[in-house]
């Protein structure tokens, strides 16, 4: 259904996620902007929090701030942030615990590779480490019956297991029209606005999840301070 806003233009619209694991691939571009979208969309489409599994400084709190259109969303995403790959590692397996007191809207884990590819491991190849946090991941997602999404660092051999992993991508790419999410069966058009479009920048997110947000009854204005899973 394609559903428009006051002004009889089409509504902005974002993929869908699906239970199980899907990989976010942003190509050259951080995505990072279009990684915080999904999350709060997912939030906004689902009972639950958002668990958020960082590999270092991922999740912007400031970012998540200005495209939450209500701090009912930020208090529903929890952040912990892994900085090696045995405390990335000890977080997946601490979601996975986390799941049974907890129904997640989405499980977020960025660039998952990335912890994984340093040469500070002790007695175990980074690709043995990183397929068994990929076991963990397929086990939770399993368990959980929630979408987990994932991006990756680099797209190389080392990080070929992840793509295999994922039940199904999303390609993100930027555009000199906007923001394009491309999946199997699913493309979004970028949401036009007079005769030109809305650019690649926080204004058009901010749009989209306050579009997001009235279809499901969430209007009220963030506060200047934001507390996202008890990080400022």
């Amino acid at each position: 259904m394609q559903l428009t806003d006051t002004d009889d233009r089409p509504a902005p619209a974002l993929p869908e996620l699906d239970p199980g694991v899907e990989l976010l691939e942003t190509g050259a571009s951080s995505g990072l902007e279009a990684l915080h979208s999904l999350a709060i969309d997912a939030v906004l489409m689902r009972d639950g929090p958002a668990l958020w599994v960082d590999a270092g400084r991922h999740a912007v709190t400031s970012t998540l701030r200005s495209l939450a259109p209500s701090d009912r969303v930020l208090d529903r995403i929890e952040i912990a942030r892994g900085f090696t790959a045995y405390q990335h590692t000890a977080l997946l397996r601490t979601v996975r615990y986390r799941i049974d007191n907890a129904s997640p809207s989405v499980v977020v884990i960025p660039a998952v590779d990335a912890h994984y590819r340093g040469d500070d491991l002790q007695g175990v190849t980074g690709q043995e480490m990183l397929l068994g946090a990929l076991a963990d991941i397929a086990r939770l997602a399993r368990e959980a019956d929630v979408p987990v999404l994932l991006t990756r660092q680099r797209a190389n051999d080392f990080s070929e297991p992840v793509a295999a992993l994922a039940e199904r991508s999303i390609e993100y790419h930027e555009t000199a029209f906007g923001p394009r999410f491309v999946g199997e069966d699913w493309e979004t058009q970028v949401y036009p606005l007079g005769d030109g479009y809305v650019q690649t920048t926080l204004a058009f997110w901010e749009h989209v999840l306050a579009e997001r947000a009235a279809m499901h009854g969430i209007a009220e204005t963030p506060s200047t301070e934001v507390v996202a899973g008890g990080a400022h």
